[in-house]
């Protein structure tokens, strides 16, 4: 959107010209003109590491998620939302900062402060998190394309094993293939975003949720913490939301940019387009949850993109179904390819085997990731196969990362603030330890949950 933009000022028999993207110019005699020099297009050219951390959080499970709990509690949880923001914003711009300033990567530096064990606890927990989780990115790309068939179609198993393998032996071409994969995932994942933004804003009209229950939700109200059923379905709502791995990767992504010291700002800029994002579309599938289903549908009854998108057929008709499964299905590809790159990127780096996005040992740790997740997709789709166990693995490591991560990030912020020359302003850092607070209430409560698990097995 560039070229000559005409634009009145107020003065009397003067016009102006001036090349740029867009322009808003307004001036009261005898005020001083003040000229507001926005480009969309620069925007969308400086943003991209958060993006892809917006793409691969906005998966699957997040999507379920924020289904079942505007379906359960209305509105009220949007405040929740807005506070996850502030603290996902704080995360993402710490390690953007670290990532641009620092000499090495998050997991070596750690490791070369406190030793090899802090990068092998977190590229280990990474590893087992995004293997264990994969092949739920597996089985929901079956279940968003089985709707699109018609009303209880489902894949013949012979479907499913040729449809995944197809899939990832793409993926895994692109890995191998891309003379510049980071670009290339930073194009798939913008366009999967936009994909995902546009599908759920159009449901979102359709339901023309009340602005004014909305607004009223960002009133804190705790008590849906009191019960305990409600409780499990608040902190799987944070679980799926507050991706401190996704943020903590933001580090990792900036270098591979090649933003340095002099794009700190852009670092923090991208990490709050991104987290935005990642929050405000979460809050439009809450939203348009709450004013379809709340009061009328159980979160119990949409536990997979088939039962959601059939609850909306019968709201608004076939339209918003496939409207739905299509931004379903944009979730779990985006989920897809960066969800295992993370995973195989931090192992690389926290065991000391390379620490480059194109680096060997990192492209055969996140082809491991696809393979592992693809075979359990497939064997729970097409036998008895029974996830439990993945499932645990995944969710035990997420009770030492998720903490680990935080509190490496905070340590690194700290004593870069107390040593460094490149000091991370203070607001960060308050708001990455009030984050490790809340990621230590959700290890501990995922640690019940698997506890719990294990003694009725």
């Amino acid at each position: 959107m560039t070229g000559n933009v005409w634009f009145p000022v107020y003065r009397k028999g003067y016009a102006a010209t001036r090349k740029t993207g867009i322009v808003v110019e307004f001036s009261l005699v005898p005020l001083p003109c003040i000229c507001l020099d926005f480009s969309v297009k620069k925007l969308l050219q400086s943003i991209g590491p958060s993006i892809i951390v917006a793409a691969v959080v906005l998966g699957p499970g997040s999507i379920t998620t924020s289904t079942k709990v505007g379906a359960a509690f209305g509105y009220e949880m949007i405040w929740l939302m807005v506070a996850l923001l502030v603290l996902l914003i704080g995360v993402a711009s710490l390690a953007a900062w670290l990532g641009a300033t620092l000499e090495k990567p998050l997991c070596r530096a750690l490791s070369d402060q406190l030793g090899p064990w802090a990068g092998w606890v977190i590229g280990i927990a990474f590893f087992l998190i995004v293997a264990g989780f994969q092949s739920s990115n597996n089985m929901a790309v079956v279940a968003g394309i089985e709707p699109l068939l018609g009303e209880g179609a489902q894949f013949p198993n012979w479907a499913i094993v040729l449809s995944l393998v197809a899939i990832n032996a793409i993926i895994i071409a692109i890995l191998f293939t891309s003379s510049d994969l980071y670009k290339q995932v930073e194009r798939i994942m913008k366009v999967f975003v936009l994909l995902m933004v546009v599908a759920f804003l159009v449901n979102f009209f359709w339901a023309k949720p009340a602005i004014g229950s909305a607004l009223a939700g960002l009133k804190p109200d705790f008590a849906p913490f009191g019960d305990q059923a409600n409780l499990i379905l608040v902190m799987g709502l944070i679980g799926t939301t507050f991706s401190v791995a996704g943020a903590f990767y933001q580090g990792y992504l900036v270098r591979e940019k090649g933003w340095g010291p002099d794009e700190v700002k852009s670092g923090f800029r991208d990490s709050i387009v991104g987290m935005c994002v990642l929050v405000g579309v979460t809050i439009v599938i809450m939203m348009t949850s709450a004013a379809t289903f709340h009061g009328s549908i159980g979160p119990n009854e949409l536990s997979d993109a088939g039962k959601m998108s059939a609850q909306l057929k019968s709201a608004f008709g076939p339209l918003s179904s496939y409207i739905f499964c299509f931004g379903f299905l944009a979730g779990a590809f985006s989920s897809f390819l960066v969800n295992a790159m993370i995973g195989g990127h931090v192992f690389s780096d926290g065991l000391n085997m390379g620490s480059a996005l194109k680096g060997r040992s990192t492209l055969l740790a996140t082809t491991a990731a696809l393979l592992i997740g693809m075979i359990v997709g497939i064997l729970a789709l097409t036998t008895d196969f029974d996830r439990t166990t993945t499932i645990v693995i995944a969710q035990a490591s997420t009770v030492i990362g998720g903490p680990a991560v935080v509190a490496g990030l905070l340590y690194l912020g700290v004593r870069q603030r107390l040593v460094g020359e490149r000091k991370p302003p203070l607001i960060l850092l308050i708001l990455v330890a009030i984050s490790l607070l809340v990621s230590l209430t959700v290890a501990v409560n995922t640690g019940r949950g698997i506890w719990a698990k294990l003694m009725a097995g």
